[in-house]
């Protein structure tokens, strides 16, 4: 079956590209000719313009010959006296004149003004050519002139005005002297010129008016040169130019002027047509690229035919195997005789791949296997781990999905392959509602890794929302180029709930629910700060209860529990949006109002004491009435500092008390003095003074275990105490109040820590091998807030080469909910050194629970109050029995404080507590220095 023309053309055979190496193996034999044959031209330009040139100046001489003739004949004739007769004696001179001389039309003579008044032909009226420009140009220049083209009516004959002046005795002009030239006189000056075939010869005057042509001369004397001839005329002058003439013929023209300037102004040109000067070199160029043409084609059949046998025969051999195995038939060979020439190579390197090939399809097969137990395996883990993953392409195309994306998303994988990220992982910022940006496109864009932004929500199919972390890289290959990215994210809802709540309980009181004291600092310097910048008029109130101290202590901690709920609820609804209203601890309140004149300040203080002055507390069968001391200060500059202003309302709230209590009182600066003389403010003196005369002392007190079979530790928890200028000790209750509010907890836990360390490291390098106590540190709040303080503590265990496992840091349930983060940075950094951690007055609230899973602490000291009232109290005994079960559960020791008689420690043991402490117990002593109770 013959195959189609099209199948022996395929641009991509090798046959074609031999075809084609022929015909590139032409091109510079062409190349040359083409141009050889373009100088030919060139050259013979060249030599034509030489020819032209020669013969324009010799055409340009001839005319100029005729011109000279003419004023030599009329500067004779100028000299003779028939001129100066009369006017018949004149013009019967000339006439004679005109029948001796042929070529020309007439003779005659002008006067001054312009009149004819002698002429060789009779004259039909009155002649006046005053304003004829050779005239004129004859009187002025006073020399011989060659006027314009002219027509003359009478006799009906193209001619040339020549005129000369006439002068009188003393030199002068009298009258001028002119000649007609006959045109077809001029042009035989040049009719003996042999022109080439084809040549025009053209003579111009100034105006461009044809005065000579060859051939012709009849049909185009008179009438005017192309205008761009007559362009070149002008401004060439003399030289050749390729033009295009009035008879649609580019011709190569050559210019020459007829004679000088003082002869005429006329211009001779001569063109020959372009297409006969290079007719031979084009003639020439056509026989090369014929003959080219044939070598060509027989060169393109001897490629046809002797490749086909040489080189396409043993190519289709190989192309024919090569379809076997591509079918799969790996005994295919090629069957050509191996020889030393490319092709055998090609074909001995084809048959051993075949043969490596056949050898290792076995190897293969297993490969395959191996490589899909490997896909099998990974496909199991992807399904199996808690996260989300989802791979897409090199282009953000979703290419696989597990079970738990499938789940969060609502797209199934199958529906999902194919899709863009972009439409299956839908993002949005929780807060602000906005999309976000997708991390598989931020991966694609960036070539590296990328994380969620915070607050990232995720919008199920179905509309439900998760609250997701992530993570996105990009997916390389060996080459490290991006073939597509995989995304992990998993589901954060329940801690970022979480983190919402701690948030909130680190900014609030757990008991009243309002902010707490470090919130209403933060919030007050903020307000001092601005203040700087804008003047404004606040108010600060702090509020102290007048009777929650007996409330508490004759009904218990519950009862003053309930009592600060209650007032709560009676205050918040008394102040304005815009105010703070915070518990700053124990039974004292304080309220910011910003934005707020002297005059509503004190209305509103009112309002809150006369509110609280109305308000009885009832608990069980007992009534209390309540009232509050409230101390007022009125701001508007950063005058004060943040520890000043709360000062100025403490101490007005002492002025308030000392002055009868239950009233309000407005600060004044000489407050002061009586606060320094008989109030709270006198303890920043006395604990400045204490640290200078080294009055601070700690306290020890045993800790024991309660329960047998149990690894008993041997722990000392350590107490302040103050001494005054008579030796007495003062608790940490009556100080430390006024230490945290004056700032000084974070120096007084230094001193603390280097006394502990100091003794401690003695103990231990004393008796090296004996037990070792386990010291318990209390730390404060502000303590935590320090961002030293952490590195303090491991520089003093380095100071004193003290082992991490011999102290135990004890930090307050109240303090950790409020500094949660601070806390919980701080247990995650001593506690894989070996340190231990300790809740101190653990139970304040039974919300307490929700967050021991995330504090690990080792110990939970249990608040004294309910250790007091458990033996006749049942609820208190119910909340010792739950804490001691939760504990258990999470593996945490607890510890019972306030122990102080056998039937308390009775009931703990059969709870379950594993440590008491109390003064049945072991009372407390001097740790160091040695003190005196």
């Amino acid at each position: 079956m013959n195959k189609p023309l099209s199948a022996y053309f395929n641009f991509d055979s090798l046959r074609v590209r031999l075809l084609v190496l022929v015909l590139l193996a032409i091109v510079p034999p062409v190349i040359l000719t083409v141009y050889g044959a373009w100088k030919e031209r060139q050259q013979a330009v060249h030599m034509a313009e030489d020819n032209l040139q020669q013969l324009t100046q010799l055409a340009a001489t001839s005319e100029a010959r005729s011109l000279e003739g003419t004023k030599q004949l009329l500067s004779v004739l100028s000299t003779l006296p028939e001129l100066r007769a009369d006017t018949r004696t004149c013009s019967d001179f000339l006439a004679k004149i005109l029948q001796m001389n042929d070529g020309y039309v007439n003779f005659g003579l002008i006067q001054l003004n312009g009149d004819v008044n002698c002429s060789a032909l009779p004259l039909n009226g009155k002649l006046n050519v005053a304003n004829r420009p050779h005239f004129q140009r004859a009187v002025q220049e006073k020399t011989f002139i060659a006027g314009d083209y002219v027509f003359g009516n009478a006799l009906r004959k193209h001619a040339i005005n020549l005129t000369y002046p006439v002068f009188d005795n003393n030199g002068n002009v009298q009258s001028v002297l002119f000649a007609a030239l006959d045109l077809n006189y001029l042009d035989r000056f040049v009719s003996d010129i042999a022109l080439p075939a084809g040549a025009v010869l053209i003579t111009a005057d100034s105006n461009g008016t044809i005065i000579a042509r060859r051939p012709d001369p009849d049909k185009w004397i008179g009438t005017r040169a192309s205008q761009s001839l007559f362009d070149v005329m002008i401004k060439v002058g003399f030289g050749t130019s390729e033009l295009t003439d009035a008879d649609g013929i580019t011709r190569l023209h050559a210019f020459a002027p007829v004679g000088t300037n003082n002869i005429s102004n006329f211009k001779v040109s001569i063109g020959i047509p372009l297409k006969d000067i290079v007719a031979p070199a084009n003639y020439l160029q056509m026989m090369e690229l014929t003959t080219l043409a044939i070598i060509a084609l027989l060169a393109l059949l001897a490629a046809w035919f002797v490749g086909d046998v040489i080189i396409l025969r043993r190519v289709k051999a190989l192309v024919k195997t090569a379809d076997k195995v591509a079918a799969g038939d790996l005994d295919a060979r090629t069957g050509i005789k191996y020889g030393k020439e490319e092709i055998s190579q090609l074909a001995r390197a084809f048959d051993s791949m075949v043969a490596s090939l056949q050898q290792h399809e076995s190897d293969r097969e297993l490969s395959q296997a191996i490589l899909f137990a490997e896909k099998e395996r990974a496909q199991v883990t992807l399904e199996s781990i808690a996260d989300a993953v989802i791979t897409t392409d090199n282009l953000g195309n979703i290419e696989y999905m597990n079970h738990v994306a499938e789940n969060l998303t609502g797209w199934k994988n199958i529906e999902a392959q194919g899709l863009p990220s972009t439409h299956v992982f839908k993002i949005i910022n929780g807060f602000t509602r906005e999309s976000v940006p997708n991390p598989v496109e931020l991966v694609l864009a960036q070539q590296s890794n990328v994380e969620l932004i915070k607050d990232t929500v995720l919008l199920s199919r179905d509309g439900t929302e998760y609250a997701v972390e992530d993570s996105a890289a990009p997916i390389r290959n060996r080459d490290g180029w991006i073939i597509g990215v995989v995304l992990v994210f998993h589901d954060v809802s329940d801690s970022r709930k979480l983190a919402i709540q701690l948030s909130h309980q680190a900014a609030h009181d757990p008991l009243t629910g309002l902010y707490n004291r470090r919130e209403f600092e933060r919030r007050l310097e903020l307000a001092i700060d601005t203040l700087a910048r804008q003047s404004k008029q606040h108010a600060l109130l702090y509020l102290d209860l007048d009777q929650f101290k007996i409330v508490n202590d004759t009904c218990g901690h519950s009862a003053g529990d309930e009592l600060l709920r209650q007032i709560t609820a009676l205050l918040q609804p008394l102040v304005r949006e815009s105010d703070t209203l915070a518990r700053l601890g124990g039974d004292e309140f304080g309220a910011f109002l910003e934005n707020c004149s002297p005059e509503s300040a004190i209305r509103i203080a009112e309002k809150l004491r006369q509110t609280i002055c109305d308000f009885h507390f009832v608990w069980q069968d007992k009534i209390f009435p309540i009232g509050v001391s409230i101390g007022l200060v009125n701001f508007s500059t950063n005058a004060l500092s943040l520890p000043d202003l709360l000062s100025a309302a403490d101490t007005a709230c002492y002025v308030a008390k000392d002055s009868g209590r239950n009233r309000v009182h407005i600060y004044r600066h000489e407050d002061h003095l009586l606060a320094a003389r008989e109030g709270e403010i006198k303890w920043n003196e006395r604990i400045q003074k204490a640290f200078e005369n080294d009055h601070f002392h700690l306290l020890s007190q045993r800790i024991v275990s309660i329960q047998p079979n149990k690894k008993n530790f041997s722990f000392d928890e350590l107490s302040l105490v103050m001494a005054d200028e008579f030796g007495n000790l003062i608790p940490n209750s009556a100080f430390l109040p006024a230490a945290e509010r004056y700032h000084f907890m974070p120096t007084i836990d230094r001193w603390i820590i280097r006394t502990v360390f100091a003794q401690q490291a003695a103990a231990i390098k004393k008796e090296p091998n004996g037990n070792l106590h386990l010291m318990f540190v209390k730390i404060s709040g502000s303590s935590l807030d320090d961002d030293n303080f952490l590195d303090f503590i491991k520089e003093q265990f380095a100071h004193y080469a003290l082992p991490f496992d011999s102290i135990c840091f004890a930090i307050a349930e109240t303090t950790a909910i409020t500094n949660l983060t601070r806390a919980l940075e701080f247990i995650g950094k001593l506690k894989p050194l070996g340190c231990r951690v300790a809740l101190d007055d653990f139970g304040s609230g039974m919300s307490s629970f929700a967050y021991l899973k995330h504090l690990h602490v080792d110990f939970l000291k249990i608040d004294g109050s309910y250790i007091k009232g458990m033996a006749n109290d049942p609820v208190d005994y119910a909340k010792i029995e739950a804490i001691q079960n939760i504990s258990g559960v999470m593996g945490i020791e607890t510890i019972a404080q306030h122990v102080e008689d056998e039937h308390t420690l009775t009931k703990l043991r059969s709870i379950g507590i594993t440590y008491a402490q109390g003064n049945i117990i072991s009372p407390k002593a001097p740790f160091y220095p040695p003190a005196t109770e």
